[in-house]
């Protein structure tokens, strides 16, 4: 409303303005109406006599239409000022109303916006409490009928209680008869397992009183490998009757080597790996199963895993001589003769009275042709060892390849008189090829005529 009236009151204004100029402009035909330009012509042609006042009175006309035109000039300037002013009002207005109803939809909007969010928060608060009222009521339910099926339990838990009490009365009893035949069956148990323990150390004392000294040179005469083969069968029959015996690392290898000299060596090669296996071990027991399984795969002439075997136990004794030699004589069975040859250069570097190495060094040089040294090492063996078969043998075979068979027999026969089992061995042994057709050998290794027959063949 208020904008309505300012723009009548600046319309107004404008034709008020108009007027004006309206009415200046209808006074200029009054003025001029006072002489026409006919009149005027015919005043100039006047006589002389008036024609001073004429001119007289035509400059001044001239002079107020001038000021006229001026004032007209001016007003026409008021008016263009003015209708200016005015059409920047009236654009003005029509922003201002062109801006009012978008202002009053946002500030509508706005309101409307707050009144709905008022509105929904009441809603949410009545809900809530409405929610909360409804879970109290609930609770208060829900507790009553927990409190009643406490009730209920606690009388129910009352009965069994003194149920389980009776029970427990009935058990205690059986318990404490359990007891008494537990403990009399235990000490039963004590007792056999106790004559089980005594009998296990009787037996691996008996062991290692024959194996100790033995297996430096891994021979055993025949009486003791027959009490050897007693001992590990009742061995056998003491763990078939007694599931549970408990034997440890030592055990263990003490069981190998007894079976390694009974020529059990599969089972022997069991007990060391059973030695092996334990967890908690000693470094003297393990390195005494690798070297027995060691030995024993040498026997069963598995000679790579036997390599594979004396090395880890050389990891655990790096300088045991034994250890040393037997590498040394699987490198010598499987032909490596240079290899062989340099660990018995060591063992008898470090050990010059170890003639096992001297007459195994002699028979390497045998094999790798080097004769001379050959025979004086197989000599220094016997020097050392007069009873040493080995050496014996060793210079058998000398003889035989420098064609002296006479002097091989002599020598074979000193062997196999210190070592029985020689009788056997020689028969197999490719070295001694050339003899097996002599009839002298064959006497002294028991060929029957049979058997010549078939070795002729």
């Amino acid at each position: 409303m208020m904008g309505g009236l300012y723009m009548r009151r600046h319309v107004h204004i404008g034709s008020g303005l108009i007027g004006i100029v309206a009415a200046s402009w209808i006074g200029f035909p009054a003025v001029v109406a006072q002489g026409s330009p006919s009149q005027l012509v015919s005043q100039v042609t006047l006589p002389s006599t008036q024609e001073q006042p004429q001119r007289l009175q035509e400059a001044n006309r001239m002079q107020d239409l001038q000021q006229e035109l001026q004032m007209r000039k001016v007003v026409q300037e008021e008016v263009d000022r003015a209708f200016n002013h005015t059409t920047a009002l009236l654009n003005v207005l029509l922003a201002i109303l062109t801006v009012l109803p978008i202002i009053a939809t946002v500030l509508l909007y706005l309101s409307r916006q707050r009144a709905i969010q008022q509105l929904r928060e009441e809603m949410d608060e009545q809900i809530r409490k409405e929610i909360e009222a409804q879970v109290q009521a609930e609770l208060k339910q829900q507790t009553l009928i927990i409190q009643k099926q406490m009730l209920e339990l606690g009388q129910e838990s009352l009965a069994v209680t003194r149920q389980v009490q009776q029970q427990a009365s009935e058990f205690q009893a059986e318990i404490d008869q359990l007891k008494t035949e537990f403990e009399t069956q235990l000490e039963a148990l004590k007792s056999a397992a106790t004559e089980v323990e005594r009998e296990k150390d009787r037996i691996f004392q008996q062991i290692t009183s024959i194996t100790l000294v033995a297996t430096s040179k891994d021979e055993l005469s025949d009486e003791k490998k027959r009490k050897i083969e007693t001992l590990t069968e009742q061995l056998d029959h003491l763990k078939s009757k007694s599931s549970s015996l408990d034997l440890c690392i030592n055990d263990f290898v003490r069981e190998g080597d007894a079976l390694f000299f009974a020529g059990r060596y599969a089972e022997a090669i069991h007990a060391y790996d059973q030695a092996i296996g334990k967890t908690l071990v000693d470094v003297d027991d393990l390195f005494a199963a690798w070297h027995g399984k060691t030995k024993a795969l040498r026997r069963l002439r598995q000679y790579p895993q036997a390599l594979a075997a004396s090395t880890r136990a050389m990891a655990l004794k790096p300088d045991d001589s034994l250890m040393w030699f037997e590498r040394g004589y699987l490198l010598h069975i499987q032909g490596q003769y240079a290899e062989a040859l340099e660990i018995y250069d060591r063992l008898i570097a470090n050990q010059p009275s170890f003639y096992r190495a001297r007459n195994h060094r002699g028979y390497v040089l045998l094999k790798l042709k080097r004769y001379e040294e050959a025979i004086a090492e197989l000599n220094k063996s016997i020097e050392i060892k007069p009873d040493y078969g080995n050496g014996y043998y060793g210079k058998a075979y000398y003889y035989l390849l420098h064609d002296q068979p006479d002097l091989a027999l002599e020598n074979l026969k000193i062997s196999i008189a210190y070592y029985p089992r020689y009788k056997t061995r020689v028969k197999t042994d490719s070295d001694f090829a050339s003899l097996w057709d002599n009839y002298h050998f064959q006497d002294l290794v028991g060929i029957s005529v049979a058997s010549k027959s078939v070795i002729q063949e």
